[in-house]
C-alpha cells in the first residue's frame, strides 16, 4: 500500500464503492422479490411523478432558466382525484311512508342541466328520489329513463324554473377504461351520507372477443351491494369505472366499465329531452 500512488488510492477506493453499489442492488432487490405485498405496496407508493418547472430567473440582466422539481407521491395523487370529482358525485335518497329517507345508491352529474346516470338498482328501492348534491343542495327527481338492460338509469333532477341556471352542475370526469392495466391504483368513493375512500388495485380485467374493449374490470376492494353505483376512480382523477351488475361475471369486486357506459349517454339523453 505504500507503494500505491495518491491517484492509485483513489482509484481503488472508488472500484470497491462501485462493487459495493452493486451488490447492494442486487441484494435489495432480491429482499423485495420476497417481501410481503404490504412492504412493497409502501415502497412503490414512495415516488409516482416528478415534475419539472422551468422558472425564468434575471442574473446580471440575463435571464436564465431554472428548472425546480416537484415531487408528487400517491398520497398527493389520491387526494387530488377525489377533489376533482367531489362535486359530480350525487346520492339518491328515497322517502319512507315515516318520512325519513333511506339510501338508495350513487349517481353521476353527466350534463350541465343536471342529467344523473345512477345504477338501475337504485329503482328497486324506490320510484323517485331526492338528489342530494356535493353541497347538500338538494333537487327532487324528475324524468326517469330506465335502460334496466344495461343495468342503469338516466334522472333529470328537477330544477325550480326560479333556480333555472342558477345552480352549477358539475360534470364527471370520464377516462378510458380500454386503457386500463393489471395492477393499476384505483380509488373506490362508497359512504352513505359522505364521501368514504377505498384504495386497492385492478387485478383482473376481461375483454371482447378482440382483446380490445374491457368489457368487466375486477379490483382487490370488495364493495357492498348496499352502494349501488359506487364509482372507481384511476389516479388522474377520471371515473373508470361503477360497482355494477356485469352480466353473469357480476361480484362484489366488479366494476361495469366507463367506456360501455360512455356509449349509452347520448341515445338516453336524447330520450329525456323528447
Amino acid at each position: 500500500m505504500e507503494d500505491l500512488s495518491k491517484h492509485q488510492l483513489i482509484l481503488i477506493v472508488l472500484l470497491i464503492t462501485f462493487v459495493t453499489s452493486i451488490a447492494t442492488s442486487i441484494i435489495s432487490f432480491t429482499l423485495l422479490q420476497e417481501a410481503p405485498v404490504e412492504v412493497t405496496q409502501n415502497i412503490n407508493r414512495v415516488v409516482e411523478r416528478t415534475i419539472e418547472k422551468v422558472v425564468p430567473e434575471e442574473t446580471n440582466g440575463n435571464i436564465e432558466k431554472v428548472i425546480e422539481t416537484v415531487v408528487i407521491n400517491e398520497e398527493d395523487r389520491i387526494l387530488e382525484a377525489i377533489e376533482k370529482n367531489k362535486k359530480s358525485i350525487v346520492r339518491l335518497k328515497a322517502i319512507a311512508i315515516d318520512g325519513s329517507e333511506i339510501f338508495a345508491g350513487f349517481g353521476l352529474v353527466i350534463s350541465d342541466d343536471g342529467v344523473i346516470i345512477a345504477d338501475a338498482r337504485s329503482l328497486n328501492i324506490s320510484k323517485n328520489f331526492n338528489i342530494v348534491f356535493y353541497d347538500d343542495k338538494i333537487y327532487s327527481s324528475g324524468k326517469i329513463i330506465s335502460d334496466k338492460e344495461n343495468g342503469l338509469i338516466f334522472i333529470k333532477a328537477a330544477v325550480p324554473k326560479v333556480e333555472s341556471g342558477k345552480y352549477v352542475f358539475s360534470r364527471a370526469v370520464f377516462g378510458n377504461s380500454d386503457v386500463l392495466k393489471i395492477g393499476q391504483s384505483l380509488i373506490a368513493i362508497t359512504g352513505r351520507d359522505s364521501n368514504a375512500a377505498s384504495i386497492g388495485r385492478v387485478f383482473q380485467l376481461k375483454y371482447d372477443d378482440d382483446k380490445t374493449t374491457v368489457t368487466s374490470i375486477y379490483s382487490d376492494i370488495k364493495i357492498s351491494r348496499s352502494y349501488p353505483g359506487s364509482p372507481a376512480i384511476n389516479l388522474s382523477g377520471e371515473i373508470i369505472g361503477l360497482e355494477s351488475p356485469v352480466a353473469a361475471s357480476d361480484t362484489e369486486y366488479s366494476y361495469m366499465p366507463i367506456n360501455f357506459i360512455k356509449t349509452k349517454i347520448n341515445e338516453n339523453l336524447t330520450k329525456l329531452a323528447e
